[in-house]
């Protein structure tokens, strides 16, 4: 059986109550360079830290198992740790830590990062206080009790066929185009909705309104 791993990664961190409520027992629990600070602020217990470590306090990491890497290096700590959580078994992940905060760490964790493990077969969402961001590829895909909330959709590839059910603004096999605003904004009208893609693959934003 495929373990969720928990990611920490060393952006804007969220408060600690809300990382500790998303941890539960059992979850692979990788911080990357100073996303451990969020784990010590939590009082999440951490299996991993991975990373040049140059964002960390030091001598903080001997009381955990490192994985340490030079800085200079052609990945991310956060790309790092999310690949050792693959390796390790993890299928599902969730990433904190990797909204806000400097602007091209944040446009390179939505894109590059979620575009990477959803071709991994990671399910892998990012969350932050009324925030939650995901890569979807063609199947169905459940919004639970998002009611109210905002929903933007934005292709990965140059287009994407999509159908939406539960959304002030349902689609039905319409296609949807990366150099368009036409999937900015929808909002979340079901306590179910649900997105289907049928081809290519996309990002989907969520936030509470």
């Amino acid at each position: 059986m495929s373990r969720r791993a928990l990611l920490l990664a060393g952006g804007l961190p969220p408060p600690p109550d809300f990382a500790r409520a998303l941890h539960r027992p059992g979850d692979l629990v990788v911080a990357a360079d100073s996303g451990l600070n969020l784990a010590l602020a939590a009082g999440v217990p951490t299996d991993l830290v991975v990373g040049d470590l140059d964002s960390l306090q030091p001598g903080l990491e001997r009381r955990f198992p490192v994985q340490r890497h030079p800085r200079d290096k052609d990945a991310s700590d956060l790309e790092l740790a999310l690949e050792e959580a693959f390796r390790r078994g993890a299928r599902e992940g969730l990433v904190l830590g990797a909204l806000g905060g400097r602007l091209d760490h944040t446009i390179f964790n939505v894109v590059s990062l979620l575009e990477k493990a959803l071709k991994m077969g990671f399910r892998v969402t990012l969350l932050a206080p009324g925030q939650e961001v995901f890569a979807a590829g063609p199947g169905v895909h459940p919004i639970s009790k998002k009611k109210g909330w905002h929903c933007s959709i934005l292709p990965l590839d140059p287009r994407a066929c999509l159908s939406l059910e539960g959304m002030a603004y349902p689609l039905h096999e319409e296609w949807l185009y990366r150099a368009s605003t036409r999937g900015l904004s929808n909002r979340v009208t079901s306590l179910q909705a649900q997105i289907e893609v049928h081809a290519g693959q996309v990002l989907v934003l969520l936030a509470e309104a």
